[in-house]
């Protein structure tokens, strides 16, 4: 007995050792270096990244309107004419090509210093939407990390399976060769060898779909990774499942929740929109602007013939510009009202995302609890499966036991393998939905 078990064993593992022969040689993939890898190259998380950069660069002074406009500006107009002019006092002038030359530098300052507060609801608005955009990269990453856990954990699943298959494929030719021993001399049918013949090309046949079922979830993972499709690895063999994580309690999920975070910060950019839209009913006082100016100004022309030779100007110059919004046709009224529905969609959004969390939440706790516990049964299970199998291949080889007792162990030992291999899966996924729920995946 113990010669036979050591043959199933050594039979198993040549297969194992023929299915993976070339993957043994191929690059080890570890989940954390899965992970890193993602969050290097993964194009979701580098376009998150570059959607916070850009709201940290636009979360300027100057872009909220605080700081003034500079300008300079320098007109230099030459000029070739023909003159001819006659004074009061009799003189006379005719003369033909009298240049002249007129040049005006200055410098042009534009500062608003009140705009009925709209600066600082700019600028306060401008503040939360990049701390938006850096909620949205910890989501992002978050959602990836998720994702490439399951995808890496897909593989490890799919491989143990194909070893399943093997172990059946192991399990299915000791019993076609004790068929076939048993039908030469006479002691079984041809039925019962053949039926063990069928029971072996079927798991063959399911060997073939397994290893292409293992490479197209290896390329479901390197497109994660932005590998090209084909990039082979291998995987460590075991599904880590922590089946105590820290549990949060409801009214603790808010604030772990990126997502309901990005809704709170929406609420208040509505209420500084708002703001914005109030603040152009108010009157405006800018030094300098359009109609006033604010600058240093320097004007000299030259002629070399005519009433002035000569003419230069020079110095400072300040005025203000006040503007009082008297009516607009009701615009700035309407846009200010349209802006109070804004804060209420944004506050109903924020509900329904705090709903959603908290099922998403109860439903994830169910799954894993589920999942924990059928994972237990399925370890239980598989022992007993395998010593029944062991038990009715014995009675079968002493002529104990009929074909059909057999192959009814043997299937049920093979279907316990598979449950098992789906229930740690499982267990990984659920495990794994729950963290990134609470928030647990990104520090």
């Amino acid at each position: 007995m113990l010669r036979k078990e050591f043959q199933l064993k050594l039979c198993v593992v040549v297969i194992a050792l023929v299915a993976f022969g070339t993957s043994a040689f191929s690059q080890v993939l570890t989940i954390d270096s899965a992970i890193e890898l993602a969050l290097k190259n993964n194009y979701d998380i580098l376009l998150a990244k570059n959607d916070a950069e850009i709201a940290r660069l636009a979360n300027t002074p100057g872009n909220a309107g605080m700081l003034p406009k500079i300008s300079a500006t320098l007109t230099d107009n030459f000029s070739l004419t023909n003159l001819n002019q006659k004074l009061s006092n009799g003189t006379e002038i005719d003369k033909n090509n009298v240049t002249g030359n007129s040049i005006s530098p200055s410098l042009n300052i534009s500062w608003t210093l009140f705009d009925g507060l709209k600066m600082f609801a700019t600028k306060a608005k401008l503040k939360r939407l990049e701390q938006i955009g850096e909620l949205n990269v910890k989501d992002t990453l978050q959602t990836m990390i998720a994702q490439v856990i399951d995808a890496y954990y897909d593989v490890v699943s799919a491989q143990q399976q194909m070893r399943s298959i093997n172990e059946a494929i192991a399990l299915y030719a000791e019993t076609e060769k004790l068929a076939q021993k048993q039908f030469e001399v006479g002691t079984s049918s041809k039925v019962v060898m053949l039926q063990a013949k069928v029971d072996l090309n079927a798991y063959k046949s399911q060997a073939f779909t397994q290893r292409k079922l293992i490479d197209q979830k290896k390329a479901v993972l390197n497109l994660l990774l932005v590998r090209p499709a084909e990039t082979d690895f291998s995987t460590l063999d075991t599904i880590e499942f922590n089946a105590d994580p820290k549990l949060l309690a409801p009214n603790e999920l808010d604030a772990k929740n990126f997502q309901l975070q990005v809704a709170a910060k929406n609420i208040e950019v509505a209420k500084f929109a708002k703001k914005e839209a109030f603040s152009q009913m108010l009157p405006n006082l800018t030094l300098g602007g359009a109609t006033s100016n604010l600058g240093y100004s320097f004007s000299r022309t030259q002629n070399s013939a005519g009433f002035s030779l000569y003419n230069q100007t020079y110095g400072p110059m300040i005025g203000f510009t006040l503007g009082i919004p008297l009516f607009n046709g009701l615009v700035y009224m309407n846009q200010t009202k349209i802006a109070t529905i804004s804060i209420l969609n944004s506050q109903y959004k924020f509900q329904k995302i705090s709903m959603q969390n908290k099922l998403n939440y109860y439903n994830a706790l169910k799954d894993f609890e589920t999942a924990k516990d059928a994972l237990k049964l399925e370890e239980e299970n598989i022992l007993l499966a395998k010593e029944n199998s062991f038990i009715a291949f014995e009675r079968f080889r002493l002529a104990q036991s009929t074909a059909i007792e057999l192959r009814q162990a043997q299937q049920s030992y093979v279907d316990a393998m598979t449950r098992l291999v789906t229930a740690r899966f499982n267990a990984k996924t659920a495990e794994t939905e729950l963290l990134r729920i609470q928030g647990e995946l990104v520090k």
